[in-house]
C-alpha cells in the first residue's frame, strides 16, 4: 500500500457498485465500514485507494462529461431544432 497516492470514500446509494467498478480498474480496497446517518439508519462506506497511474486516469475521467451531462446536452440540442 506504499504506492497509494489518492483515496476515495464512497457512501451513497451506489457505493457498492462504484467500489466494484474501481476494484475492476485495479484500485485497492482499503476499508469497509459503516457511517451513521441517524440513530436508526446507517450506510456502508467503502474506501478505495489509487496508485499514481490510476489517479491520473481518474482525473482525466473527471474532465469527461458524465452520461447525464451528455443526455442533457443531446436533449437541449434537439429542442433547439424545433
Amino acid at each position: 500500500m506504499k504506492d497509494i497516492v489518492f483515496t476515495l470514500e464512497l457512501d451513497d446509494n451506489w457505493a457498492n457498485e462504484k467500489a466494484n467498478e474501481y476494484l475492476e480498474k485495479g484500485w485497492t480496497l482499503l476499508h469497509v465500514g459503516t457511517k451513521t446517518i441517524d440513530e436508526n439508519c446507517y450506510s456502508t462506506v467503502y474506501v478505495v485507494g489509487a496508485n499514481q497511474e490510476q489517479y491520473e486516469k481518474y482525473k482525466e475521467e473527471l474532465k469527461e462529461p458524465s452520461e447525464l451531462e451528455k443526455l442533457i446536452k443531446r436533449v437541449n440540442s434537439e429542442l433547439d431544432v424545433y
